[in-house]
């Protein structure tokens, strides 16, 4: 018995550690947002905030959720342009402002261009 005492001590603290572990994580779980019906978004978008470059009419579309401070958003606009250029007549591209909260200036910056947008600037 003795031979098997540090493996049963182990144990025992590996299972008190899993069993904690899991009941602080199901203590920190947000909890779930019920919104009522009257409250709900109808999931239309305003045709000022829909930032279309390229062919309007081409038959395919590429929508970009993108944030102005997202090192990655930044990478992937360099090939989106890319895109555009090499497929031009038959390929749109859509962006949509995603500002996110881990960014200092994101929604700031989000702000800035929705505003550039209302003055026909926004590509600039």
């Amino acid at each position: 018995m003795k031979r098997y005492l540090p493996f049963i001590i182990v144990g025992a603290v590996a299972l008190a550690t899993l069993g904690s572990g899991a009941m602080l994580y199901r203590a920190k779980r947000p909890h779930l947002l019920n919104i009522r019906p009257d409250k709900a978004v109808s999931g239309k978008n305003a045709a000022e905030s829909i930032h279309i470059r390229g062919n309007p009419d081409a038959p395919v579309t590429l929508e970009e959720f993108g944030d102005f401070q997202c090192p990655p958003c930044s990478n992937a606009a360099v090939f989106i342009d890319q895109l555009v250029k090499e497929y031009h007549p038959n390929l749109k591209l859509v962006f949509r402002n995603l500002p996110l909260p881990v960014h200092k200036y994101a929604r700031e910056a989000a702000l800035a261009a929705e505003a550039a947008g209302l003055q026909g600037r926004y590509w600039e």
